[in-house]
């Protein structure tokens, strides 16, 4: 879900090259500590927190202060009545399905790990709970190891409660 086009680049607080500018949302390439590299996110979720993270360098640069780089895990989401799904994470490497069998397959939950060299690095729940959409979070951001891609489509959500 990084997207890398030629769009201006900023700091871990989004200042550009331009003195006193900076640059939010998807017009903005900022470095992604999470995957140490550059990045660029097109989401609500990434425009909001950008430009709360700007303001507060902004606030901070005006008293002679800094404050922490942007620490952000990609996340993307759409509800649309009753369907609705969460993503975490980058989607690259290979995609394990998972879940929705059976006859009662359009009640039942399902979802998506991404694997990158042994580790999962996305993760995708569609109508999930809130609880659960925080595990998915965490298992984006901690990247663990997997062994196989049965492992992960046997254990479902659950493997994001180990």
């Amino acid at each position: 879900m990084c997207v890398k086009p030629n769009v201006e680049q900023v700091d871990g607080s989004f200042k550009t090259s331009a003195q006193d500018v900076y640059a939010i949302g998807d017009v903005a390439t900022f470095p992604l500590k999470l995957y140490g590299d550059q990045c660029r996110v097109e989401h609500v979720d990434h425009s909001r927190k950008s430009a709360i993270q700007a303001v507060q360098a902004i606030k901070a640069a005006e008293k002679g202060e800094t404050v922490d780089e942007y620490d952000y895990l990609p996340f993307f989401y759409s509800r649309s009545f009753d369907l609705s799904w969460q993503f975490y994470g980058d989607n690259v490497g290979e995609s394990v399905v998972w879940g929705r069998d059976g006859a009662s397959a359009a009640k039942s939950k399902f979802g998506a790990y991404w694997v990158k060299d042994g580790k999962v690095v996305g993760a995708f729940l569609e109508g999930g709970s809130a609880d659960e959409n925080k595990l998915l979070a965490k298992v984006a951001k901690e990247q663990p190891t997997v062994s196989s891609k049965e492992e992960l489509i046997s254990a479902g959500i659950g493997f994001a409660s180990n």
